[in-house]
């Protein structure tokens, strides 16, 4: 069976556990600044590559980048590494928390039981590091792009002029093709909300990171509840462990300097109806 873990505090996974569910927060308040920002470049980098001239690709960059502007990606972060140093010092209160070890046949349910129309869900995605890969990812979306492109999507409207040697039907049927390329490279570019936030660089390749993601649109508008930290309010929302015929939790690995012992972590599973979960010790010497 495969496992993602979740890094995280004793108070956090303590939550996590009495109250039967999991929080997506804001990843672009994280700690890494490129959070929701790599999707432009490596698609600016593709149309480089591609010949297309400067001025198209500074437009193209801007139609990206408004996604990123609009857009916020509330995820709950999952590794396929369940006792991995630099994870338990970045995101586990430096080893004295807990990996709480997730099957991903559950999630992949629960997340299909998330998409309702009437409230917003979560999809689980895996973060791509390699540029090779990224490009894969994202090849089709940008394929159509470079069409509308060519179909005159970045052309200025024509206007009627005193040495105009076209007609105003001639001129109004060129602008319409042109509104369209428009709204067509404007479509195209949506599905990339999507992307945003699992392109990362090869420096956090070790993490092998899974995300649950749930966009948020920054309007002020969109649903979702907010926690408040000493420096900063981040949005974020709330999603059941629902009993979905599979078991949620199905390990916990405790940090190396996490002095609980395991019928405690035990304890405190079984009274919250997480059965048959396995509580082991990091093998990790990290003091």
């Amino acid at each position: 069976m495969t496992v993602l873990y979740h890094y995280c505090s004793n108070a956090a996974f303590h939550s996590i556990v009495e109250n039967r569910s999991i929080w997506l927060s804001a990843l672009s308040l994280s700690s890494d600044t490129m959070e929701g920002k790599l999707v432009t470049d490596v698609i600016a980098e593709m149309a480089k590559s591609d010949g297309l001239d400067q001025t198209n690709i500074q437009k193209l960059k801007e139609s990206v980048s408004l996604l990123e502007r609009i857009m916020e990606g509330l995820g709950f972060c999952l590794s396929e590494k369940g006792d991995l140093l630099s994870q338990w010092r970045g995101y586990a209160d430096d080893a004295s928390g807990v990996s709480i070890g997730f099957s991903k046949k559950y999630l992949e349910k629960l997340s299909e039981d998330s998409l309702n129309p009437q409230k917003s869900g979560f999809t689980l995605k895996k973060v791509e590091y390699e540029y090779e890969s990224q490009k894969k990812r994202i090849q089709a979306t940008y394929d159509k792009i470079k069409d509308y492109i060519k179909q005159g999507a970045y052309k200025p409207l024509r206007y009627q002029t005193i040495l105009g040697f076209k007609t105003d039907k001639e001129i109004e049927a060129e602008n319409k093709i042109i509104k369209k390329a428009i709204s067509d490279l404007s479509l195209t570019i949506l599905p990339l909300i999507v992307e945003l936030f699992l392109l990362k660089t090869k420096a956090f390749q070790e993490e092998q990171e899974w995300r649950l993601i749930s966009p948020l649109i920054k309007t002020g508008d969109d649903e979702c509840c907010f926690q408040s930290f000493p420096d900063k309010i981040i949005p974020y929302r709330n999603f059941s462990l629902s009993n979905l015929e599979e078991n949620s939790i199905i390990k916990v690995i405790l940090g190396s300097k996490n002095n609980t012992p395991e019928y405690v972590i035990d304890g405190l599973l079984k009274q919250n109806n997480f059965e048959n979960v396995n509580v082991i010790r990091s093998k990790s010497s990290y003091r």
